[in-house]
Order: structure tokens, then C-alpha cells, then sequence
């Protein structure tokens, strides 16, 4: 066998180290990638439990149901909620609403670290003393979202026409 010349191994060696350079980039981008989708699917998932909470509320439990609203809710938009709980509240009472929903599509439409914009689309069913029957319900929900402390909480939440 035959030495190497010094500068074949030097050229190897350089490519050698290229190769491990680039593969420790991918392996850093792909680390990163798989991070920024956990943080995104964590974001859905919390926004829609909110929405399902929202959407799903009777007369009954209308108290807790609220309770489980703020506790996913930001302090800013928890204080929005707590200025309209009372008459949401006694608007449930005096009309017997029972109203169950699911969401039945989410993703999100933009995200960082910190916050993200998650649309959602839900199906449920409605029915009050009004009603002779339970009526069918569409909702599209826009959902402003904020990690706080590494929690997502809802920040700000708008349903769509």
C-alpha cells in the first residue's frame, strides 16, 4: 500500500471536517424544526380545549365552565372575561341553554416562540327555551395565543362570520 501524500490527506481531512460541519448544521435545523412543531401542536391543542369549553356550556355548570375559561385565559384577557361572566352567566339561566361542542379542525396561521394565530373550526348543538329542539351550530373561531411561562393561554379569541 501506498502513503498518502500530505496533501491528499490534508484534503481529506478538510473534507472530512466539511462533512461533520454540514451534518451538525442539519442536525441543529432539524432539532430546531421538530421543536417549532411541538411548540405549534401544543398552541392547538390548547386553543382548542378553550374553544370546546366556550362552546360547550349549560345553564347547570355555566360557573365552572366559566372557572376553566379563565384559567386557560391570559391576565388581560381574563379580566375581559371576568367584566362579561356575570351577565353570559344569567343570560344562560333565564334562557335554559344547553350547548355541546366539538372542534372538528385546527391549525395555525402564524407562530414564534411566544404567541401564535390558531383558526378553528367547531360543529355543535344548541338548544334553549326557545327551542323545540336542539339546533345545529357552525363556529370559525380566530384564536390569539401567548406562551407564558410555558404554558400557552388564550390572549385574545374572535369568532368568524
Amino acid at each position: 500500500m501506498s502513503r498518502l501524500s500530505t496533501r491528499t490527506f490534508v484534503l481529506l481531512l478538510v473534507l472530512g471536517i466539511g462533512l461533520l460541519a454540514f451534518a451538525g448544521q442539519r442536525a441543529w435545523s432539524w432539532r430546531e424544526d421538530v421543536s417549532a412543531e411541538h411548540q405549534r401542536a401544543e398552541a392547538v391543542s390548547a386553543a382548542s380545549t378553550e374553544v370546546t369549553r366556550l362552546i360547550s356550556v349549560s345553564a347547570e355548570d355555566s360557573e365552572a365552565a366559566f372557572e376553566s375559561l379563565l384559567d386557560g385565559a391570559t391576565a388581560s384577557f381574563r379580566s375581559d372575561l371576568k367584566q362579561q361572566a356575570s351577565a353570559l352567566q344569567k343570560a344562560l339561566k333565564a334562557n335554559k341553554v344547553d350547548a355541546e361542542g366539538e372542534v372538528v379542525s385546527a391549525g395555525v396561521a402564524r407562530s414564534t416562540d411566544e404567541q401564535a394565530t390558531v383558526y378553528i373550526a367547531a360543529t355543535g348543538t344548541v338548544s334553549n327555551s326557545g327551542t323545540k329542539a336542539p339546533q345545529q351550530r357552525g363556529y370559525r373561531v380566530k384564536v390569539e395565543m401567548r406562551n407564558v411561562e410555558g404554558r400557552w393561554l388564550v390572549s385574545g379569541l374572535e369568532f368568524i362570520p
